[in-house]
């Protein structure tokens, strides 16, 4: 073979190899929208005589970011680069216009932090299109029941959900006899009566209900005061407080004529998620999402914004990067997800809420991990907390 012919070879054999060892390209970016309203009075802050800071309430984009940056080292094996679209509406209204939009774009799965109402305008827009709606911080029971929307999954718990988790502990304790302690809001008014009908549910009942107004005003002492409030002709066991401002809430422990335990909105409270809880994974979490947040606590609206993350991004990996209606099947279907709780979770067929379990959470420490020990299902024990089957007015299933 002459020189020329060697050099060609060469110059062949070279381009072969750089054909085999170029880098394939990247996974294609696969946006998920994440769309809140902006000033969103659910997000702020709660204080006390304009000067103190009893709670700070963020919104949960940072669970959605630590969802992301998870899933990042998977970016090949799903066949997607999943990326968060925020979009920021003015009301309901342009919220649905702007999930009406981004889908129409391409974008089939979209993390909703919303009030309540809000969903009713969204459901009604996006009605019978491709999309996955995840609602990550609205607890009301009439979205699983009355809206009872296919579209969208309940990623936060159902207020049901977390009335039992709560009755299932004081049952377990056998503090049966409850003194509630209602606020002026609706809120409040809607709390106590699903605490109401889960404690008819577990045996447990309610002794009195007693109407609070906040303030000092001494001229409204018999409904400002604990101990007046606590009064009553009749023993209880536990204090269940309904105060979704925090302004009476926080004056109630110590200060009923009888020494009894607080729970609902202070000292033992049922939630999604608590910066205290240490197994499953849990500190791992917490870490990852405090980072994002400056060093704040993870809060249950931030697990539910990364939960949902997961949920989607697990879909993409179990279907390899398949089609909208593959992965929508796949979180839709009895596959468990791991939500750092120590039990597989799922999404209930029925009302599409997500199956959980729910955590008793003191100020500073975790007491109870719900479903409580003792309490069974003929199917799945975490279907003992929230709306069964057989209970709920929406059957999404058939």
């Amino acid at each position: 073979m002459n020189r020329l012919a060697w050099i060609a070879f060469a110059l062949l054999a070279a381009s072969a190899v750089r054909a085999q060892i170029a880098p394939a390209p990247p996974p294609p970016r696969v946006p998920i929208g994440y769309v809140e309203i902006a000033d969103d009075p659910r997000h702020e802050p709660i204080g006390a005589y304009g000067r103190y800071l009893l709670k700070t309430r963020e919104p949960p984009y940072v669970g959605a970011q630590a969802g992301i940056e998870e899933a990042k080292p998977l970016a090949r094996a799903m066949n997607a680069d999943h990326q968060l679209e925020r979009m920021t509406a003015k009301n309901a209204a342009d919220m649905a216009a702007a999930i009406v939009n981004a889908n129409d774009a391409g974008v089939s799965f979209f993390l909703i932090d919303a009030p309540a109402e809000a969903f009713r305008s969204i459901a009604a827009a996006t009605k019978g299109r491709d999309l996955l709606l995840f609602n990550i911080g609205a607890n009301e029971d009439w979205l699983r029941r009355e809206l009872c929307a296919p579209q969208i999954v309940h990623v936060a718990p159902s207020r049901a959900q977390l009335m039992d988790a709560l009755n299932e502990f004081l049952v377990s304790k056998k503090w049966r006899d409850v003194l509630a302690l209602q606020g002026p809001t609706p809120e409040d008014a809607e709390v106590t009566e699903a605490f109401a009908h889960s404690a008819k549910k577990f045996g447990a009942r309610i002794v009195a209900t007693q109407k609070f107004t906040p303030g000092a005003d001494p001229r409204e002492r018999e409904k400002n005061n604990p101990a007046l409030l606590s009064a009553i002709n009749r023993d209880w066991d536990v204090t269940f407080v309904a105060d979704s401002d925090f302004d009476f809430a926080r004056e109630v422990p110590y200060r009923t004529v009888k020494p009894r335990p607080v729970i609902g909105a202070i000292d033992l409270e049922p939630v999604a998620w608590h910066w205290t809880w240490d197994r499953n994974g849990a500190p791992q979490v917490n870490t990852r999402v405090s980072k994002l947040a400056g060093g704040r606590h993870m809060e249950s609206a931030d697990w539910a914004a990364w939960m949902a993350v997961k949920m989607i991004t697990q879909a993409a990996l179990r279907t390899k990067g398949g089609d909208f209606h593959a992965k929508r099947d796949f979180i839709l279907g009895a596959g468990g997800f791991d939500g750092a709780k120590g039990v597989a979770l799922s999404v209930r067929p029925w009302d599409h809420q997500l199956r959980q379990a729910i955590l008793l959470a003191a100020p500073f420490q975790v007491v109870a991990n719900a479903p409580i020990e003792g309490f069974l299902h003929q199917r799945d024990t975490l279907d003992t907390l929230g709306d069964d089957e057989p209970e709920t007015p929406c059957h999404l299933n058939r």
